[in-house]
């Protein structure tokens, strides 16, 4: 097939597929999220940080895609230009879990929504299964018929979506009441009541926020399938200014519409936001809201999730031949399959490891807020390898090229991805486990090409599963708090 007809997405698409990507539940359920962690004046803290961090992230992809916009797919292009195939590999796989995670997170999240009018959701969690079953093969579907056809529908989910985002922010200027925001650094959580020193406050809320930009690289990630390279650099700088506008205003202003206790056990947090403000309307006009958000998130991750393997398998052939499977609509087919199987199964896992009496909460779905909370905080860990390699990669071209802004935005990008880390260390030990699985298709490859695996490769594996195991039975059996 003619590689031009690969690039059907224009700049509207891409717009949607960066901004759809990026807002999903993390922005719908910040208030609930960030309240269990810190109270106002930590928050607005955290975000001046991780602002700082994630648009020197975003700097860095608009200098690499402007730059080297031969290196397509830049989640697993950079790494590999950085330290070679090994690096690109497992910065490919990484980023590949993380979008899986993802996905997991926002298949939690509909059920969590829909509880509030479906009690069976929040009471039965194979009745949250099969929900979330069936909309992950509806977008399977949708998805194979073309990354096109999908890229149209994100317009119009992504358009829906931002609507109530933007009523929300302007409710909670206007009904904004100081005396919710009373003691703002406290170190008593106004949403828990429990006792937490500063740094925790903000270390804490990382991760959320964090949680809530991936998707910035998603234009990068897929930008084979755009028709104009810059265009890439373009939607990634918009959307993200658009998104941090928005995130600021509705995690923070809404704990001074309702009381962070409300918000925090609600089962839609601005659901509840807006009750308060307007009345059992708009807590419904938001809930579906926050439905639609979900859904637009779920389709444009889950392109991504399977976009990222096809890269890795066309270029250097460092994936399995067969993830470079594509229909003749520009599907990689195979690779979409593989990755909506494997978020079938672990779908699966963990619900039925779950224990079904932390789900009878009335109005709420304590199961699957805590199944999210785990799916998002894997993912962003998951993620962090291949957004510090895209920043050293960076900071080498800049340094070369005597580009000094870019040099300091690498190193602000890099600086902040390795504090993020040290606040989620306690996840490494998921993502060990994780990446050692890692040589199963590492050894497909190889036997793919005539050659033995590398002795290095099978040492690197086998360190990471060890200490994975160590740490998950650790942590199992209680002497390690997690």
């Amino acid at each position: 097939m003619d590689a031009r007809n690969f690039k059907v997405l224009s700049f509207l698409p891409l717009l949607a597929l960066v901004v759809g990507s990026i807002v999903g539940s993390g922005i719908f359920n910040s208030p609930a999220d960030l309240g269990r962690l810190a109270n106002p004046g930590w928050i607005l803290a955290a975000w001046a940080i991780t602002g700082i961090g994630i648009f020197s992230l975003v700097r860095v992809f608009q200098y690499l895609a402007g730059n080297r916009p031969d290196l397509e797919g830049g989640i697993y292009s950079y790494p590999r230009e950085l330290a070679g195939e090994f690096a690109g590999f497992n910065s490919a796989y990484g980023y590949w879990w993380s979008a899986l995670f993802t996905n997991l997170a926002y298949l939690f999240a509909i059920p969590k929504i829909l509880s509030g009018y479906f009690p069976v959701l929040a009471v039965d969690k194979w009745a949250a299964f099969l929900l979330a079953s069936a909309i992950l093969w509806g977008y399977y579907g949708l998805i194979r018929a073309g990354i096109k056809t999908a890229g149209l529908a994100n317009v119009f989910i992504t358009g829906i979506k931002l609507v109530p985002l933007l009523f929300v922010a302007g409710v909670a200027v206007f009904m904004f009441k100081p005396a919710l925001f009373a003691a703002p650094f406290s170190r008593v959580l106004q949403g828990t009541g429990e006792a937490v020193d500063f740094g925790r406050q903000i270390g804490g809320s990382f991760g959320v926020m964090v949680f809530a930009f991936l998707g910035v690289e998603s234009a990068v990630t897929i930008s084979a399938k755009a028709r104009r390279a810059k265009d890439v650099g373009r939607v990634t700088g918009i959307g993200f200014f658009i998104v941090l506008i928005i995130y600021v205003l509705v995690s923070t202003l809404t704990l001074g519409v309702a009381p962070a206790q409300e918000i925090v056990n609600a089962s839609s947090p601005l659901g509840a936001v807006m009750e308060h403000a307007v009345g059992g309307v708009g807590r419904h006009v938001l809930n579906f809201g926050f439905l639609f958000s979900v859904m637009g998130a779920l389709l444009s991750w889950l392109l991504l999730a399977a976009e990222n393997p096809y890269i890795a398998a066309v270029r250097g052939h460092a994936f399995p031949k067969a993830f470079a499977r594509t229909n003749r609509r520009a599907t990689p087919v195979f690779s979409l399959t593989v990755t909506t199987l494997i978020t079938q199964i672990v779908l699966g896992l963990l619900i039925a490891f779950a224990a079904v009496a932390d789900i009878g909460a009335r109005g709420n779905a304590p199961l699957l807020q805590n199944l999210y909370f785990a799916a998002i905080s894997i993912s962003v860990i998951c993620a962090l390898l291949p957004y510090v390699c895209s920043a050293l990669l960076a900071i080498r071209y800049a340094r070369r090229e005597k580009v000094r802004r870019t040099f300091i935005y690498g190193i602000l990008s890099a600086v902040f991805f390795a504090a993020v880390f040290a606040a989620m260390a306690k996840y490494a030990a998921a993502a060990a486990v994780i990446y050692a699985s890692g040589v199963v298709l590492r050894a497909l490859v190889f036997r793919e090409r005539g050659e033995k695996t590398p002795q290095r490769e099978l040492a690197f594996y086998a360190l990471a599963l060890v200490i994975g195991t160590v740490a998950v039975y650790l942590i199992a059996s209680g002497r390690i708090a997690y």
